[in-house]
Order: structure tokens, then C-alpha cells, then sequence
């Protein structure tokens, strides 16, 4: 009896183990989810279609920051319930897709065109950096902070795919510096006075696109 209650015990932190890790995607019960108030005979592949990455191209405005088109589930629909979802990043020379994290999904960057430097950092703090080219994968783990980087003399095109619809986005400058965290917490936190802190603080202030 003892073995046996053993068993059933191993069989549920087993079970409890495989949901905990599929419980952040649901499964459809459908082939695809219908917009309310839509009738799902009348979609078209219209509805199956995200035109916004066609001839999309640098904003010299976005600079040193690189410049992207998201296909999510804000501006997809269909992308609803199937836990995908892209963005299409333009990068000039010289421009960077700051450090930053994506919540809920893992990363997944594949190379059109050009050579661009990437990185993240792991809970071990351990730093994996690669430099891409034209054809490549990387992949970035959920959570991770990770960063673009092109340090080259053309431009790069890549496309960045999430294993969610909406894999959400924190932008460390933004988070640390455009929030209102208050200076003595930074100060002591990076160990530097508050002139640098207000010069962060400012910097950030001045207006830039977040990058995905």
C-alpha cells in the first residue's frame, strides 16, 4: 500500500510538473479563433494575412535605435489563440535593439539580410553572443535580456518570431530610467551619484521607440 501511494504520488507531481509547463498556452478547441461578431465562413484569406512587412523599410528618425514593424496579436487578429506571432526589424549601420526582455515568449531570429551582432545574458549571468549573417538562427530563451546590434557597414533585415501571440516587451532603459524609479534607489543600486542618474533619466526622457 505504501509503494503504491508512493506511485500515485510520483504519477501527480508528474502530471502537475507536464501542466505547470504547458499552462501558458492554451489550446483552441477550434482550427483558428473567430472575432466576435464575425462569421467564420465569411474570412477570407484576406483575414490570414499581415500585408504591414511589405516594402517596410529604416525610419532615419529611429536612429541609433533600429526600426520595426510587429505582427501581433494588437494588429493581427488572427494570430489569436496560436501562440505565434513576428517582428520585422530594420537595421541600419550602427543602429542597436537595445537590451530588453520578453515576458511570455521564447525568441526565435532568423537573418534576411546583412550581418548583426546579438546577445543575451542567462539567470547565471553569463553573457552567449553571436554575430549572424544572411540565413541564420538564434535563439533567444524566454525572460532572457538579449540585444541586436549592428556594427557593420550595411544594413541588416531580420525577423524576430515569438512562441506567443502577445510576448509583451520591457526595454531596460525605459524600465529603469523613463519610469520614475526614484533616484536613490538607481544611485545605490549602481553604485554612481545622481548626476548620472539625472543624465540617464534625461537621456531616456528625449523619445525613443521601444524595439521589439
Amino acid at each position: 500500500m505504501l509503494r503504491m501511494n508512493r506511485l500515485k504520488q510520483t504519477d501527480f507531481y508528474a502530471r502537475g510538473s507536464s501542466l505547470q509547463v504547458f499552462g501558458s498556452d492554451p489550446e483552441l478547441t477550434s482550427d483558428f479563433k473567430v472575432p466576435d461578431g464575425e462569421n467564420a465562413t465569411a474570412l477570407d484569406g484576406n483575414f490570414f494575412t499581415f500585408p504591414g512587412f511589405r516594402n517596410f523599410t529604416a525610419n532615419p528618425s529611429d536612429a541609433p535605435l533600429v526600426t520595426t514593424m510587429r505582427a501581433d496579436l494588437s494588429n493581427f487578429a488572427a494570430l489569436d489563440g496560436l501562440g505565434i506571432s513576428s517582428t520585422l526589424v530594420v537595421a541600419p549601420p550602427g543602429t542597436v535593439n537595445p537590451p530588453h526582455v520578453h515576458p511570455r515568449a521564447s525568441e526565435l531570429v532568423f537573418v534576411l539580410e546583412g550581418t548583426v551582432d546579438i546577445g543575451f545574458v542567462d539567470t547565471t549571468n553569463t553573457l552567449r553572443t553571436q554575430t549572424l549573417k544572411e540565413g541564420d538562427l538564434f535563439i533567444v530563451p524566454r525572460g532572457l535580456v538579449h540585444f541586436q546590434f549592428n556594427n557593420y557597414q550595411t544594413t541588416a533585415k531580420f525577423i524576430n518570431s515569438f512562441s506567443s501571440a502577445s510576448p509583451g516587451v520591457a526595454r531596460l532603459p525605459t524600465t529603469l530610467f523613463g519610469t520614475g524609479i526614484a533616484d536613490a534607489v538607481l544611485v545605490k543600486s549602481f553604485g554612481v551619484n545622481a548626476d548620472v542618474i539625472d543624465k540617464l533619466q534625461e537621456a531616456e526622457g528625449a523619445g525613443t521607440q521601444p524595439g521589439y
